[in-house]
């Protein structure tokens, strides 16, 4: 059956055996292809689909899910949901009741679903013939374009059914630059919503652009140094550790935030907020993963806590109410989450951010995480970038080891840059400059 059929069917065997329920399901159908020398290498199309449910008995929750949307599996993923309650504890939170339209298409641009393969491929051999035609682009190992088309539907025994419907366009290139025996890796990618908008000559000179730029690098002494993350690596740094935000890591003793609320954690010229109201960028939503309308969130303000990140069980916890930061798969239970996670622009420039000190480290690459800890704060992370002086970059620099804790890191921004990063993300964070991190080369 259908996903509607499906929902209908669970959500009528649910209200008579369980005291209450929710459900969410998706549906996701996706293609795309890739091309390397001039010829279709790869051709992708895959479709999914899945439906998850959380049922209470006596105040105990009980999960389960299923990829298929046939009877006897939704019978099972029911008989399984009500069986794990035997095991759980009593959750004390109430279901929301409809107070929404709940019906979100403004994500959705049905331009997407006409944009065709041929098409694909013809963008692919023009932003790859347009990039072999510098000579320091050595060839062109990663290049694809795909389209994707997402449903998303949410509804529980209070009478919630709420969907939401988006899709987009995508298309990636990474470039290798040589110069003395030394090659450099460039990427870019760009993301629409009619295959008119692509542009081929941009997506090809950002990624020759940041692979040519990068070569000729030199050695620095190691040492402590000012730090300007770009805008093209900023939102990395800062959303590495956004679940220390959430009120779930908080409770669990997992976030160096606890116990912080209202305090400065961060420069005065920080502030940051999660606003699902931007109708232009990937996280619009006027529900969240429980049915709970969402909000617009201020989580630092001038470098103060603000607020932690709730769904209904951690507000629960707290004897608040959700502030609708609810996010859910059907394949698990509600964790927390930020929809668009914004730190705020400030009034200078990355140009004019460099001119703070007389010797600054430009980062617009990172190589790696596996040394960054959100518990902890912990930050140690590979990156590329530029040795600048007076403001003016003198030479790339590669090889660098950035080290200190992202919690210090936050206190000592020295200002906040007024650019974003123009690819289409959740996270939008503009250049920061950093009085001091310890950096080996």
């Amino acid at each position: 059956m259908n996903i509607e059929k499906a929902l209908d069917f669970l959500s009528k065997n649910a209200l008579a055996q369980c005291d209450a329920f929710d459900v969410v399901a998706g549906v996701n159908s996706s293609s795309g292809i890739s091309v390397f020398q001039g010829k279709l290498k790869e051709t992708e199309i895959s479709n999914s689909s899945g439906i998850g449910i959380r049922v209470f008995c006596d105040g105990r929750p009980g999960y389960a899910f299923t990829e298929s949307l046939e009877e006897r599996a939704l019978n099972q993923v029911l008989s399984d949901a009500i069986a794990h309650t035997e095991f759980t504890e009593p959750l004390p939170i109430e279901l929301p009741a409809p107070k929404l339209d709940g019906n979100e298409t403004e994500l959705y641009f049905p331009e997407v679903e006409a944009y065709s393969f041929e098409e694909m491929k013809e963008l692919c051999l023009d932003i790859e013939e347009r990039s072999l035609k510098n000579p320091e682009i050595e060839n062109v190992p990663y290049l694809g374009a795909s389209k994707s088309v997402s449903d998303f539907y949410f509804l529980n025994s209070n009478g919630i059914r709420y969907s939401r419907k988006s899709s987009h366009l995508a298309a990636s290139v990474g470039v290798v630059a040589e110069r003395d025996s030394v090659k450099k890796l460039g990427v870019y990618s760009q993301v629409v919503f009619n295959g008119k908008d692509f542009d081929a000559e941009k997506i090809s000179f950002n990624a020759v652009d940041r692979a040519r730029s990068l070569l000729g690098s030199k050695p620095i002494t190691s040492g402590i140094y000012p730090i300007v993350f770009s805008e093209r690596v900023s939102g990395n740094i800062v959303s590495m550790y956004a679940s220390a935000f959430s009120a779930e890591a908080v409770q669990k003793g997992n976030s160096r935030l606890k116990g912080l609320m209202g305090k400065q954690i961060a420069a005065p010229c920080f502030s940051m907020k999660n606003d699902p109201t931007r109708k232009d960028l990937p996280g619009f939503a006027t529900f969240d993963g429980e049915g709970v309308p969402t909000e617009l969130l201020e989580m630092v303000v001038d470098g103060k806590l603000n607020s932690y990140l709730y769904n209904l069980e951690t507000a629960a916890k707290d004897g608040l109410k959700s502030n609708g930061c609810a996010s859910r798969s059907y394949g698990g239970p509600a964790t927390c989450g930020f929809h668009n996670l914004i730190v705020e622009q400030g009034k200078l420039s990355t140009e004019e951010l460099l001119s703070l000190f007389p010797q600054t480290l430009l980062i617009v690459k990172l190589d790696g995480s596996s040394g960054c800890n959100a518990v902890s704060g912990e930050l140690s992370i590979g990156a590329q970038g530029f040795l600048c002086e007076n403001g003016k970059i003198i030479h790339p620099v590669d090889g660098l080891t950035l080290s200190t804790n992202y919690f210090d890191l936050l206190q000592n921004i020295q200002a906040v840059g007024s650019e974003y990063n123009d690819h289409y993300s959740s996270v939008r964070v503009p250049a920061l400059a950093v009085s001091n991190i310890s950096v080996s080369n």
